[in-house]
């Protein structure tokens, strides 16, 4: 027998998991993304992914991460992977780094 699954199978044990999905509202030639990182242990951070000017932008949609590793490097990845969206824009995507 499995056991359930619960909010912490969600949560690496190491780097993150970041989980984009478009939002159905957005323009087709301006997607938007609401994006969840995931962190070893239970943190985690949500926010809004845009381009403005051709450029990816992340902005919280709770409270902002803190200035501590690991979240300046969790944002930039979630930047490099918008890139991928940029390119080719999917209704949801999920990757795993570190």
């Amino acid at each position: 027998m499995n056991p359930r699954s619960s909010s912490q199978d969600l949560h690496p044990s190491t780097g993150a998991r970041f989980v984009f999905e478009r939002e159905p509202s957005a323009a087709p030639d301006s997607p938007r993304y609401l994006v969840t990182i995931y962190l070893p242990g239970t943190e985690r951070w949500s926010g809004r992914l845009e381009w403005v000017d051709g450029r990816a932008k992340l902005d919280p949609t709770t409270e902002p991460a803190p200035d501590r590793e690991p979240w300046p490097w969790a944002l930039a990845e979630a930047l490099k992977l918008a890139r991928v969206l940029h390119r080719d824009p999917k209704p949801h995507m999920v990757r795993w780094r570190g």
